[in-house]
């Protein structure tokens, strides 16, 4: 029997969960069974070998539901190899300073388990997808995408064998 990965996320406007599918798609390549699934819409993770767990960062933090997931599934994820991803405009530029300042946004990931590896990528503003009251003031800023694809899927495959 093969290895089956879960790769969930946390998202608003759905930047995160297109990281998170083609993070899933990538592992795929490899041969392992792969489910993609919101946060949100999970109740337990009872026959996974692992979890590639992503959030989109908001207000400098990675977001409610992803904080909730982490605390009801705390348990079973100490019993499984985890990874983490962030998706956020701090990571517009791959510099030391921003990489800092996104590793502490992922720290109550870290604090609930010491990942096999973060993968920190830029994120992206589109105002036709914003829909919630924290968008507004990022409806002022310019549409933009700062996701690097090839950083995305080379980390995935990085993933495979930490897995």
């Amino acid at each position: 029997m093969g290895k089956k990965i879960l790769v969930t996320y946390g998202t608003m406007s759905g930047s995160t969960a297109e990281v998170a599918q083609a993070v899933a798609d990538e592992i795929k390549k490899e041969g392992i069974e792969v489910d993609v699934e919101q946060v949100e819409n999970l109740k337990d993770l009872q026959g996974y070998d692992g979890v590639i767990l992503g959030s989109a960062v908001r207000m400098f933090h990675i977001l409610p539901k992803t904080r909730r997931f982490l605390r009801k599934h705390k348990r079973a994820l100490q019993e499984i190899p985890v990874a983490y991803f962030l998706v956020c405009l701090t990571m517009s530029e791959d510099k030391p300073e921003n990489i800092e300042q996104a590793t502490k946004f992922a720290q109550p990931m870290i604090s609930t388990k010491e990942p096999v590896s973060l993968g920190l990528f830029g994120g992206c503003i589109n105002h036709e997808k914003m829909t919630d009251i924290f968008s507004l003031p990022m409806k002022q800023m310019p549409e933009e995408d700062h996701r690097d694809w090839e950083m995305i899927r080379a980390w995935a495959r990085d993933l495979v064998p930490k897995m």
